[in-house]
């Protein structure tokens, strides 16, 4: 069944039909929902909305984190408690992308190159007809401005109505994993989202999207993230969390081994939007509240 599915997908993505791919669906274990407690908070004047988290892989203790819509052009570090990152200087504050627009910024993510993207992506009522990608190296302790900035735009290549009457186009999760770009879709009428590859050319200013599977996560994805050993995938909805084994090679990830747990935010922090590793053993979930919570995974379970 595995491989009839994941051929099948493979096909539905290189000849391009209009036919969906088969939903994967897991059974995900019986379990009281983990009751998320705060283990540090935001300064909501630096970030007025945490709506993305990444771990830098070259500083080490270093989280970049943004703001959506309405928000400066500007990506902050942060420590893995909220705080601020002291510098010799004193106090790095938000570093501006320049000549960059935050339409609705939902999504950052990188490599262990220092190569990073933000995701312009947020499509809250599938109304826009052109998103957007910022690529640009990651910047060193104490930068105000990252003076050098690649815009590559895409379009939902499904997408045929504005607005979209499913709701099924908006994003705020993406991850890179072996040289590519991914995004989770964030659906409205259901509990589904899209794994998309986005395909950056070396040069020109358009990206291309392959669709390659459709995963019945449980909720609404909000953030995803990479384990810096690459072995993990971790997916985040307001509902619940997930951890996928990483294939050795290939695309097939909603397949692979998998644990899973129901999420309980506070009801007064419950917009849960941002996910990185904070260690090995411990996701870092951040609020639109601006709570960052540790959630340890040995408190998943397996799904089947």
């Amino acid at each position: 069944m595995r491989l009839t599915l994941h051929l099948a997908c493979l096909t539905w993505a290189a000849i391009g039909l209009d036919a969906e791919p088969e939903v994967i669906r897991r059974v995900v274990p019986d379990m009281p929902a983990l009751e998320l407690k705060s283990a540090g908070k935001l300064n909501q004047k630096l970030v007025p909305e945490c709506s993305a988290l990444w771990a830098s892989p070259s500083q080490p203790g270093v989280f970049w984190t943004l703001s959506d819509s309405g928000a400066k052009p500007a990506i902050t570090p942060i420590r893995v408690d909220g705080s601020a990152v002291m510098t010799p200087r004193g106090y790095w504050g938000a570093v501006t992308l320049k000549g960059a627009t935050n339409v609705d910024w939902e999504a950052i993510t990188g490599d262990a190159a220092g190569n990073m993207v933000v995701g312009d992506v947020g499509n809250n009522v599938s109304r826009r007809k052109e998103l957007a990608f910022y690529l640009f190296k990651e910047p060193k302790q104490g930068d105000a401005e990252v003076p050098e900035v690649r815009k590559v735009t895409f379009a939902w290549p499904d997408q045929t109505a504005f607005p979209d009457p499913e709701l099924s186009h908006d994003c705020e999760a993406m991850f890179m994993l072996r040289g590519k770009l991914y995004l989770l879709t964030k659906h409205r009428r259901d509990t589904l989202t899209d794994l998309w590859r986005a395909d950056i050319p070396a040069t020109g200013d358009r990206a291309t999207l392959t669709k390659l599977a459709r995963f019945d996560v449980g909720g609404m994805v909000t953030d995803a993230c990479v384990a810096p050993d690459q072995k993990r995938l971790a997916i985040l909805t307001y509902r619940n969390v997930w951890v996928f084994e990483l294939p050795a090679a290939g695309e097939d990830f909603f397949q692979a081994p998998a644990s899973y747990a129901p999420i309980a935010p506070p009801m007064l922090s419950f917009q849960v939007e941002g996910c990185s590793w904070a260690d090995a053993g411990h996701l870092l979930i951040g609020s639109e509240q601006g709570d960052l919570f540790r959630v340890a995974l040995t408190d998943l379970r397996a799904a089947k």
